[in-house]
């Protein structure tokens, strides 16, 4: 097997991809890791081991810089508070001075506060991010042993460990591995990675469900009046839910989405947000499904946009006019109520929700499932402290998750 490293997944075209992606999540697909290398600021690569048919095995990751996304930085997810997950029972000033000394054992001259990742960047180096939607895989090919999947994967780890030495980051972080992948724990952990788990994903089990109908009455009694109340507030605001495609629309669903983030404290970058949602919608025209609210069939009022694989689902933003009132009520219909529908009469057996807000998701029948960050560093001392640290945040986010335990 030969390995090679490509800058991003371009290098491979979608017909060679397909061999890793044929599990067909949605965020496996070649257009949906095109549309990821151009929505983040850094640069991307790809390290592939090839045998004599194509792929047997990949990463593909992107460099966090100062511009780069909370969820998409992993110097951000170590050093922001929200993931100390602070409770009014706690004694916050010992558990933020705990976390200020685990951080300060990374580097010298660390700042008592202010931007914290900043220095982490400038003390460690940026971070070779390997993530897609809610995950950070290894692809591998599923017509080839286990044996040859765990050679090639190796193969791959050391490579990205190799490039770091190389000065092409200041580490390799996974930020995202799913607790039950064995085979990719088990090939960080041989090759000196160390581990904690920082924020969880939630998703919605479809599977077994011949209808949106039997799905409600699979669920609990507060479950099912959750989505219940949701369509019964869209039916009062006079809005009727529908499809539309994104190409067709992509100026309206930009704005909207757009509001949303301002309404939330973000300051989106609108025609870079235009770019992203039009390059998805040529890239990906099947997979891309956009849900709208509106008063009539030319009304646009909220949306969601949405991306199908075969085994997945996933909402990729929400957008809204809050100048009209009473629109923000359909939030909660075209983020669970609609895509929960859409999935079950698609055959799609899983509806990906994301990072965070277990809360509602949970209320909503959501499983919520812990993410493994795993990071290593040539600096064996720094990995130590990487470590503790992680160990340190690991016990907050457990705790934190006990209450939405299934």
């Amino acid at each position: 097997m030969a390995t090679d490293v490509t800058d991003g997944i371009g290098a491979v075209d979608e017909e060679t991809w397909a061999r890793l992606a044929a599990d067909a999540e949605p965020d496996a697909a070649h257009g949906y890791l095109l549309f990821r290398e151009r929505l983040e600021p850094g640069t991307a690569l790809l390290v592939t081991v090839d045998d004599d048919r194509g792929p047997v095995a990949a990463i593909h990751a992107v460099t966090a810089v100062t511009g780069t996304g909370l969820f998409s930085h992993p110097w951000k997810l170590l050093t922001e508070e929200q993931f100390l997950r602070l409770t009014p029972d706690d004694d916050a000033t010992r558990i933020r001075a705990e976390h200020r000394t685990l951080l300060g054992a990374l580097g010298p001259d660390a700042p008592e506060s202010g931007d914290l990742a900043g220095w982490l960047t400038t003390t460690v180096g940026e971070p070779l991010v390997v993530r897609t939607y809610d995950r950070s895989p290894l692809f591998t090919a599923p017509d080839v042993d286990t044996t040859r999947r765990r050679q090639a994967g190796r193969e791959v780890v050391a490579t990205l460990q190799d490039l770091v030495r190389q000065g092409r980051a200041g580490a390799v972080v996974l930020p995202y591995v799913a607790t039950d992948d064995e085979l990719l724990r088990g090939l960080l952990e041989a090759a000196g990675f160390v581990r904690g788990s920082v924020t969880a994903a939630s998703a919605l089990h479809l599977g077994g469900y011949p209808t949106y109908q039997a799905f409600l009455d699979g669920q609990n009694a507060e479950t099912r009046r959750n989505y219940r109340l949701a369509e019964r507030e869209v039916t009062r605001a006079g809005l009727q839910v529908r499809e539309v495609p994104l190409a067709e629309h992509v100026d309206r669903i930009v704005d909207l989405e757009a509001r949303t983030g301002e309404r939330n404290g973000a300051a989106p970058n609108r025609p870079q947000l235009r770019a992203a949602r039009a390059y998805l919608a040529a890239v990906l025209p099947g997979a891309i499904r956009v849900a709208v609210a509106g008063r009539s069939d030319a009304e646009v009022l909220a949306c969601t946009v949405q991306m199908y694989g075969r085994h997945g689902c996933c909402t990729l933003g929400y957008g809204s006019d809050y100048d009209v009132t009473g629109t923000s009520v359909a939030y909660h219909h075209l983020v669970f109520g609609q895509p929960v529908e859409s999935c079950i009469r698609a055959g799609v057996p899983r509806y990906r929700l994301g990072f965070e807000a277990f809360a509602p998701k949970f209320r909503r029948g959501a499983r919520v499932a812990k993410r493994e960050l795993w990071l290593w560093t040539p600096d064996e001392r720094q990995r130590e402290s990487f470590a503790r640290l992680l160990r340190f945040l690991d016990e907050r986010t457990t705790g934190h998750l006990a209450a939405y335990v299934r």
